[in-house]
């Protein structure tokens, strides 16, 4: 290899280098941006700044309709986020990422009340494998069963399990927990346990 070729490959390396510097300083700002605005409520310079070039050329399609859809949830828009869950749910994925999405929609649709979807979503969600799913998959069925089946028979067992845990989880726990006292009809109890959850900074966002 010649100097001047020596050179050529060393120029080419560092505009490669600057070019891939340029691009991700560039996706963390135009992402603050959106979380800005969505932070703000700004839901207009929010679409503008998703749908425009730059965010189209940093993004893929999938990450935008994924902020999208996290920005219908916030704003309660739920015909829209309902079209977008149909609409990813759809799409070939990764398999972590479509795990991701099925246990997202999962929680939205048992927390709409959504009986079929959410036995659909679940049915899913019960054939994944491995260790780690496991806890997810017992949760998601207890959520199906107490906020979908209304029942209230695993409340000794979500006291014992409350007990061994601290944080958000707790909380999660602290408010199924609420939730099944209140299917049995003991809404003192009910709103002991929901005070707890808030407690713990579990904010349930309308599945009440």
């Amino acid at each position: 290899m010649t100097i001047d070729t020596k050179v050529l490959w060393i120029a080419v390396v560092v505009i490669a280098i600057a070019i891939s510097l340029f691009f991700s300083i560039k996706k963390r700002t135009v992402y603050k941006q959106l979380q800005r605005c969505m932070a703000e409520e700004r839901w207009g310079d929010f679409e503008r700044l998703l749908d425009g070039k730059l965010t189209s050329m940093l993004y893929p399609r999938y990450n935008r309709d994924y902020l999208r859809l996290n920005s219908y949830l916030l704003r309660e828009d739920y015909a829209e986020a309902n079209k977008l869950f149909d609409e990813l749910l759809q799409l070939k994925l990764p398999n972590m990422q479509r795990v991701d999405l099925v246990i997202k929609a999962f929680n939205y649709f048992v927390g709409r009340e959504n009986r079929t979807r959410s036995k659909e979503l679940l049915d899913e969600i019960m054939t994944y494998q491995g260790e780690r799913v496991e806890p997810i998959k017992a949760e998601c069925q207890l959520m199906y069963d107490t906020m979908i089946l209304k029942r209230s028979d695993s409340i000794d067992a979500l006291t014992k399990q409350i007990g061994e845990v601290d944080g958000a989880k707790r909380g999660r726990l602290e408010y199924l927990l609420a939730l099944q006292y209140r299917n049995k009809g003991d809404m003192d109890a009910f709103n002991e346990h929901v005070k707890k959850a808030a407690e713990d900074s579990f904010a349930p966002g309308g599945v009440a």
